[in-house]
């Protein structure tokens, strides 16, 4: 991969009242989403093609699939983790011309995200 993004949001419901001046609001549900940026690689068991649409098979029977992230590594002392169970919305194979063939994939976090400290 040449990049991975985590990314958590968390949804708010707007609690104003007309005689207030500022937004007011209320925390609620959070998810989150992983977007990996990668290049292609034509390996059939093994490529990104072949693994994403396999889980992408087994998210449509109801199989999620399970991720572990580590945004600095997984050595210990090299930052943190994420676990959670996540679905493959998006995958995408580009082709242009004079340059390479890139992948991207979107996870969308279904569940917690537990962060842990290495």
């Amino acid at each position: 991969m040449e990049s991975a993004d985590i990314g958590l949001k968390v949804d708010t419901s707007d609690t104003t009242v007309f005689t207030n001046s500022w937004h007011t609001l209320i925390s609620g549900l959070a998810g989150g989403q992983l977007s990996l940026v990668g290049y292609y690689d034509p390996t059939v068991t093994t490529g990104p093609a072949s693994v994403l649409n396999t889980q992408i098979a087994l998210n449509q029977g109801g199989t999620v699939t399970a991720v572990i992230f580590y945004p600095a590594g997984n050595n210990a002392g090299q930052g943190t983790s994420h676990t959670f169970n996540c679905l493959i919305t998006d995958y995408v194979e580009s082709s242009n011309v004079n340059d390479r063939v890139n992948i991207t994939a979107t996870l969308v976090l279904t569940g917690a995200d537990t962060i842990a400290q290495l």
